[in-house]
C-alpha cells in the first residue's frame, strides 16, 4: 500500500486550487467579453471558423457598405442629370412644335431665343454632372468634363479629329444668296454705287460636321460596298471600295482648289480573311495587304517583296531552286510555334522578285506576278484577280477569275475600277457609278459669292460644281454637288473626314468624348494625347466602369454621353439659336430701313428710291427667313423626338441596372445578417450560461480553498 503524506496531499490540493482558479479566470473573462475564446489556442476550431467568417463578413461589408452605396450614389447623380436632360429635350421639342405651326411675333422670337440659349447652357451643365469630382458621363475619363468649362483652356485647345458619317447624314438645306443688312449712311448717300443683289433661296445638299470654326481638313474618304465575281462556290465576294481625297493642299499658301489628289482601295470582306489593294490616283499600286483571321497581316510591296508588321512572329527563311526558279521560302510562326504564313518569292538572276504566293494557316492563298519592278496581277483567296496593267498609266481593273482580258469588261463581270485623273468608274452587273470627287474649300465670304453666282447662273455654276464637295470650315459643313449626292445615296456610302480645330468656345464638347482624335494643345508633339474610341472596323469601344457589388458579380454603373446625346443635338440647338437670331436681325433690318425712310434725314429722291429698293429686298429676305425658320423648326421636331427617345432609353437602362443593384443590396443585407449571426454563434457566449458556469467554478474554487485549509491544519496527532 502506498503511503500518502501531508505534502503529497497539499501538492494535489494546490494543483486543484490552481485549476479551479484558472477556470474562474477563464469564465470571468468570458463573462466580461462574452466571447468564447481570447486567443486561437483557446479553441483552434473556433478560431479557424472565426477567421473564415470574419473574412467573408469583411467582404460583404465592402460590397454592402461601400461599393453598393457608392454605385447607388453615382447612379442617383446620373439619373438626376438624365431626367434634367429629358426636360431640356422636351422643352426644345415643344419649342419646335410651336415654332413650326404658329406665326411668331417679335416678342415670341426673342423669348424663343432666350429659351434656346438657356436650354443649351443647361444641356452642357447636365452633361458635366459629377459625383465626388468624377464626371459621370465621360467614360474612363472621369477627371475630364464632357464640355469645356474654362474659356481660356477652350480657346487654346487644338485637336485633330476623325469623324465618321454616312449617307443618312446628307440632308437638304436652304441657303440664302445676297443677304443684306441695314444700309449705312455712306451707302444711302451714294446709291448708284451700292446696289444690293436680290435675296434668293438656294436649296442644296449638305453634311454637317460636329464642329464649326474649323482649320484645315487633311483628307476625306468615302466607302461603299460592292460584290466582285469569284471562283468560289458562292459566286461572289463581298468587298468595299474606298476613295480618299488628300485635302492637305487646300490649306497651302496659296491654296490649291479644288483638291483632286486621290487614292483607291478595294478590300474583300470574307469571313476568315480579307485582302486589301491600294493604288494612287494614276492607278499605280502602292501596296496590298493580306489579313489572316487571327489578326496577323502580310504586305505585298509594289516591287513584289513581302513583309509583316507583326514583330512577334518568328521568321524562318531559306532560298532554294524549285522547277528551275530560285525561290525564297519563308515561314512565319507565332510564339507557340504555330505556322501563320508561308510565303514563296520567285527571284530572277538579279535577285528581283518576279512573283510568288502567300498561304495562311487556313489554306487561303494569295498569288501575284511581278514584271518590270511592279506587281501586275494579284489573285486573292477567293479567286478575284486585280490587274495593275498600266494602260496609259491610269488603269486598274478589279475583275473576276473568268475575265478574258478584253478592253471592255463583258456583261456579268461584277466590278472593274478605272483611275483617270481622279475619276473612278465602278461597274457591276447592276450599276454603273462614276465618281469624280473634288473638294474645294471656301470661306464664308467666298461661299456667299458662290451662292450669288449660283442664283445668277444656276445652270452654269450648278454644272461646274455637280461633282464637287465644298468644304466650309467656318460653319463646319460639306456642301455636296448634285451628282455626288445622288451617287452617295445610291451607294449607301459612308464617309471619314479628318480635320483640325484650333480653338473652342466655352461649352463646346470635347472631341475625345465622341471621336478618334489627337489633342495637340501642347506645343511639343511628344506630349500630344491620342484617343481611340473606335476600332479598325468602326465599332465603338465601350468604356464601362464596373463595380463589384457581390461575390463574382460586377455591374456597369456609368452611362456615356454618346449613349444619351450625340454631337448633333448640341449642334442642332446652336443652329436653331443662330437661325432665330438671323430672323430677328432680318426683322430689325426692315424696321431700321423703315425708320430711316421716315426720319427726314434722307429727303433726296435717289435716297428714298434706294431705301425703298432696300426695303423691298429686306422684306423679301425677312419673308424667306420667317419661312425658313418655320421649316427648320418643323424638321427639328423629328430630331428632338429622336433625342428624347435616346435619353428615355438611357433612363430605362439606368433604371434596370438600378433594380439589379437593389436586388444585390437586399441580398448583401441578408447575407450580412446571416454571416453576422453565424459569427456570433461561433464566437459569442450566452451571458446566462457563462454566469452559471462562473458561479459553479467560483464555488468549487472556494470549496477547494476550505479543503486545503483543513488539510494544512492537520498533524500526526489527528491520526492517533
Amino acid at each position: 500500500m502506498m503511503r500518502i503524506t501531508n505534502g503529497m496531499m497539499m501538492n494535489t490540493t494546490k494543483l486543484n486550487i490552481n485549476n479551479n482558479k484558472v477556470s474562474v479566470d477563464r469564465l470571468n473573462t468570458q463573462m466580461s467579453t462574452q466571447k468564447k475564446i481570447t486567443k486561437p489556442s483557446d479553441n483552434p476550431l473556433i478560431a479557424i471558423k472565426s477567421l473564415r467568417l470574419s473574412a467573408t463578413l469583411t467582404q460583404i461589408n465592402q460590397y454592402y457598405g461601400n461599393n453598393i452605396k457608392d454605385a447607388n450614389a453615382w447612379m442617383d447623380v446620373t439619373e438626376t442629370a438624365l431626367t434634367n436632360m429629358k426636360d431640356v429635350f422636351t422643352d426644345a421639342y415643344r419649342l419646335c412644335v410651336n415654332g413650326s405651326t404658329d406665326t411668331l411675333t417679335e416678342e415670341d422670337r426673342q423669348t424663343i431665343l432666350t429659351q434656346l440659349k438657356g436650354l443649351s447652357n443647361q444641356l452642357y451643365a447636365e452633361a458635366n454632372a459629377d459625383y465626388a469630382e468624377r464626371t459621370v458621363f465621360s467614360g474612363y475619363k472621369t477627371n475630364s468634363t464632357v464640355s469645356f468649362t474654362n474659356a481660356s483652356e477652350a480657346a487654346l485647345a487644338k485637336y485633330a479629329i476623325t469623324e465618321s458619317l454616312d449617307y443618312k447624314k446628307i440632308e437638304t438645306y436652304t441657303y440664302y444668296a445676297n443677304k443684306l443688312d441695314t444700309p449705312t449712311i455712306a451707302e444711302v448717300n451714294d446709291p448708284a454705287n451700292n446696289k444690293w443683289g436680290t435675296p434668293a433661296e438656294e436649296i442644296l445638299k449638305r453634311m454637317r460636321l460636329s464642329y464649326g470654326k474649323l482649320s484645315n481638313m487633311s483628307s476625306l474618304s468615302y466607302n461603299y460596298a460592292v460584290d466582285t465575281s469569284s471562283s468560289a462556290s458562292n459566286a461572289t465576294t463581298n468587298g468595299n471600295v474606298t476613295i480618299t481625297t488628300d485635302t492637305t493642299n487646300l490649306t497651302a499658301n496659296p491654296p490649291v482648289n479644288p483638291a483632286t489628289t486621290q487614292s483607291f482601295q478595294w478590300r474583300t470582306l470574307q469571313k476568315d480573311s480579307a485582302f486589301t489593294y491600294q493604288a494612287d490616283s494614276n492607278g499605280q499600286m502602292t501596296g496590298a495587304t493580306f489579313e489572316e483571321m487571327n489578326g496577323y497581316t502580310m504586305k505585298i510591296a509594289n516591287d513584289g517583296t513581302l513583309s509583316t508588321d507583326n514583330t512577334d512572329l518568328k521568321i524562318s527563311a531559306r532560298t532554294t531552286t524549285l522547277n528551275g526558279v530560285s525561290t525564297r521560302i519563308s515561314t512565319y510562326s507565332d510564339e507557340k510555334g504555330n505556322m501563320v504564313f508561308t510565303t514563296h518569292e520567285m527571284l530572277d538572276g538579279n535577285g528581283d522578285v518576279t512573283g510568288g504566293f502567300i498561304i495562311d494557316a487556313q489554306g487561303n492563298k494569295v498569288s501575284y506576278t511581278c514584271a518590270g519592278g511592279a506587281v501586275s496581277d494579284i489573285t486573292d483567296a477567293q479567286g478575284n484577280t486585280i490587274n495593275s496593267n498600266m494602260q496609259g498609266g491610269n488603269v486598274i481593273e478589279v475583275r473576276g477569275n473568268d475575265y478574258d482580258g478584253t478592253a471592255t469588261p463583258p456583261t456579268g463581270v461584277l466590278m472593274s475600277a478605272t483611275a483617270n485623273g481622279g475619276a473612278y468608274t465602278v461597274t457591276t452587273n447592276d450599276k454603273n457609278l462614276t465618281t469624280n470627287l473634288q473638294v474645294e474649300s471656301m470661306t464664308s465670304q467666298q461661299f456667299e459669292k458662290y451662292l450669288s453666282d449660283l442664283a445668277a447662273n444656276p445652270d452654269v455654276v450648278g454644272e461646274k460644281y455637280k461633282d464637287t464637295i465644298i468644304y466650309l470650315p467656318d460653319s463646319g459643313e460639306l456642301v455636296i454637288g448634285k451628282n455626288l449626292a445622288q451617287n452617295f445615296t445610291s451607294e449607301y456610302a459612308s464617309f471619314e473626314v479628318n480635320y483640325e480645330k484650333n480653338g473652342f468656345a466655352k461649352g463646346e464638347t470635347r472631341p475625345e468624348m465622341y471621336f478618334n482624335c489627337t489633342n495637340k494643345s501642347d506645343s511639343s508633339p511628344a506630349n500630344w494625347i491620342t484617343y481611340t474610341n473606335y476600332d479598325a472596323d468602326g465599332n465603338w469601344i465601350a468604356q464601362d466602369i464596373n463595380y463589384a457589388i457581390s461575390a463574382n458579380q460586377d455591374m456597369k454603373i456609368n452611362t456615356q454621353i454618346r449613349d444619351v446625346a450625340n454631337a448633333d443635338c448640341f449642334r442642332d440647338l446652336a443652329e436653331l439659336t443662330n437661325i432665330v437670331q438671323e430672323t430677328i436681325d432680318a426683322h430689325t433690318t426692315v424696321a431700321n430701313i423703315e425708320a430711316m425712310m421716315k426720319s427726314g434725314d434722307y429727303p433726296g429722291k435717289d435716297q428714298q428710291n434706294y431705301l425703298n429698293d432696300c426695303l423691298e429686298k429686306a422684306k423679301k429676305q425677312m419673308s424667306y427667313l420667317d419661312d425658313h425658320l418655320q421649316k427648320v423648326f418643323g424638321s427639328q421636331v423629328s430630331h428632338f423626338e429622336g433625342y428624347l427617345g435616346k435619353v428615355n432609353l438611357a433612363i430605362t437602362d439606368l433604371g434596370s441596372r438600378g433594380d439589379q443593384l437593389a436586388l444585390a443590396e437586399n441580398r448583401m443585407s441578408s447575407q450580412k445578417t446571416t454571416f453576422t449571426e453565424l459569427k456570433s454563434n461561433n464566437e459569442d457566449e450566452e451571458l446566462s450560461d457563462v454566469t452559471i458556469d462562473y458561479t459553479s467554478a467560483f464555488t468549487a474554487f472556494q470549496a477547494s480553498l476550505q479543503a486545503a485549509g483543513k488539510i494544512d491544519d492537520m498533524s500526526l496527532l489527528d491520526y492517533l
